[in-house]
């Protein structure tokens, strides 16, 4: 007796052909969103990192030399690399001002360098650029300063130009994880109201956190639809701002005072207290 045999089927050619070719359209679809949130999720970790290790430089520096930012004085900003009066290309030799922001963080905190925005330059594709691609936040970091500096404060937010570096007397302190911090070391008396010891008003300052550093994108993180058709009836970065924030970037502007250092626009709130 004949035994049947049941043939085993298989794929075509033809078939194997479109289902690899339906996986690449669904990966083309879904790696640049999931490639976005990774990053996203990276600097958002990034940037709450760098605020607790400012923080704690400053914890750590009252307990050690009994001064916090509002006790802070006018420092000297970094010189161009090569302009040094003690004849050597280290800018970090021209910060002076004992007592002044840079003193404070640096005897606290792993730093690998320091430089000024004039050792950077704007050159495309040069190894040695720092391109600030896009600032469309600035109306709510200037409304946020000016709600904290009502009575004319003299302390700045380091300058910059989109499409250009870091303005050439910013101070960069770049630490060992990556993180770099730049503000204007000219600042001084961070802090806030307090009529109990006589401060009228407030006086903050301001700075920048990159969680990446000199790496691109170089963006500061901004709400969504910013810049937008509704960019004139945009909100003054005050607390109640219903900021969201789908894809953080590197760039935070942060505040400085007393004993805090705390996210200085709605975006960047938004990126540290929002899921």
């Amino acid at each position: 007796m004949l035994k049947k045999t049941i043939g085993m089927g298989g794929f075509t050619l033809a078939e194997v052909l479109i289902t690899l070719g339906i996986i690449g359209v669904v990966a083309a679809m879904t790696m640049p969103t999931l490639i976005n949130s990774t990053q996203g999720a990276q600097y958002k970790t990034g940037f709450k990192k760098a605020l607790t290790v400012l923080s704690q430089a400053v914890v750590m520096n009252i307990a050690l030399n009994d001064y916090d930012l509002s006790q802070v004085v006018a420092g000297t900003n970094t010189a161009a690399a090569g302009t040094g009066t003690d004849g050597t290309s280290t800018p970090a030799t021209e910060l002076g001002g004992a007592q002044s922001l840079y003193d404070l963080f640096s005897n606290r905190l792993n730093i690998v360098r320091t430089a000024a925005g004039s050792d950077f330059d704007a050159t495309a594709g040069s190894s040695n650029q720092w391109l600030i691609v896009s600032d469309t936040d600035s109306a709510d970091r200037n409304a946020y300063k000016a709600g904290h500096c009502s009575t004319g404060c003299a302390n700045n937010y380091p300058g910059f130009t989109v499409g250009d570096k870091w303005a050439d007397d910013a101070t960069i302190i770049m630490m060992n994880d990556g993180i770099s911090f730049i503000f204007d070391n000219t600042q001084s008396t961070c802090q806030k109201a307090n009529t109990d010891i006589g401060v009228a008003n407030d006086s903050y300052c301001f700075g920048f956190i990159d969680v990446n550093g000199q790496k691109a994108p170089n963006r500061v993180v901004q709400c969504d639809g910013a810049g937008g058709a509704d960019a004139a009836n945009r909100p003054d970065g005050s607390d109640d701002f219903a900021c969201t924030v789908s894809n953080p970037t590197d760039i935070y502007p942060i505040a400085l005072y007393d004993q805090s250092v705390i996210p200085a626009s709605a975006a960047a709130r938004a990126v540290l207290y929002n899921k």
